[in-house]
C-alpha cells in the first residue's frame, strides 16, 4: 500500500499566506462560510491510499474540491491559547483508490479547538456543537485489521459515517469512532471512548462510553 500526500496548501504554520486564513482555504478548495473566524491556522490535509499492486497513482488536488466544507459563523482554534491543553485543528480528507474523497461537513456556529477529523467517507457535524480541545473523530480506522501490509489492503480499508448532532457537546480529549452517531443535545464526557451511538440528549461518559443520564 502506497500513501501520497499533498502539502501545498494551509496545512503548514511556515506556508506563506495571503490574505486571511479563509480566503487561503477556499483558493484551495476548503468551503467556508461568511462570518467564519479563524485564531492560528488550522493544518488540512488531501490522502490518496491505494495498493501498490494497481501501478503508479497521482494525487489529483481536483478529486478533493469541495470535500470539506466548514459553515457560517464557526469558530476555529488552532492555538495554544485556551486554558487546557491544546494544538491545531486538523481536517483531513482521505481518497481510497477508485473510491470518493472522504466528506467533512461542519455546520453553522460550531466551535472547535484542536479538534482532529478524519474522514474516508463521511463525517458529519451538526449546527451549533462545541468542541473541547484534543478531540479525535474518524470514520475509519485507516487499516484492515487482519493481514497488515498483506495483499489489497488499501481496498481492504472499511469505513463507515458519523454523525455529531445538533448541540452536542463533546468534552476534552474524547475520541469517536467509525459508525456513531451522537444524538442532538447530547454530551460526551472528557476522555470518552465512544464506539456505540449516543441517543438525543444523553450524557454518556467513559471508555467504553455508557449513557449516566438523560437531559
Amino acid at each position: 500500500m502506497v500513501a501520497l500526500y499533498d502539502n501545498e496548501y494551509p496545512c503548514r504554520p511556515d506556508w506563506p499566506l495571503t490574505g486571511t486564513v479563509a480566503e487561503a482555504l477556499l483558493a484551495h478548495g476548503v468551503d467556508v462560510g461568511d462570518g467564519t473566524s479563524f485564531v492560528g491556522v488550522p493544518r488540512v490535509a488531501f490522502t490518496q491510499v491505494a495498493d501498490s499492486e494497481d501501478g503508479p497513482r497521482a494525487l489529483r488536488r481536483d478529486d478533493f474540491r469541495g470535500a470539506i466544507r466548514i459553515g457560517a459563523r464557526c469558530y476555529v482554534e488552532s492555538s495554544v491559547n485556551p486554558a487546557f491543553h491544546s494544538q491545531p485543528v486538523r481536517l483531513s480528507s482521505i481518497k481510497v483508490a477508485d473510491r470518493a474523497a472522504g466528506r467533512i461537513e461542519v455546520g453553522d456556529d460550531v466551535v472547535l479547538q484542536g479538534v482532529a477529523i478524519v474522514a474516508y467517507e463521511h463525517v458529519e457535524i451538526g449546527d451549533g456543537v462545541m468542541f473541547g480541545p484534543l478531540v479525535t473523530i474518524m470514520d475509519s480506522s485507516g487499516h484492515p485489521l487482519r493481514d497488515r501490509g498483506g495483499a489489497r489492503e488499501a481496498a481492504r480499508i472499511t469505513s463507515a459515517p458519523v454523525r455529531v448532532g445538533e448541540g452536542a457537546w463533546v468534552g476534552t480529549g474524547a475520541t469517536i469512532l467509525k459508525g456513531v452517531e451522537i444524538g442532538a443535545g447530547a454530551v460526551v464526557g472528557a476522555q470518552s471512548v465512544v464506539y456505540e451511538s449516543v441517543p438525543d440528549g444523553a450524557v454518556v461518559v467513559g471508555n467504553p462510553a455508557r449513557v449516566v443520564k438523560q437531559l
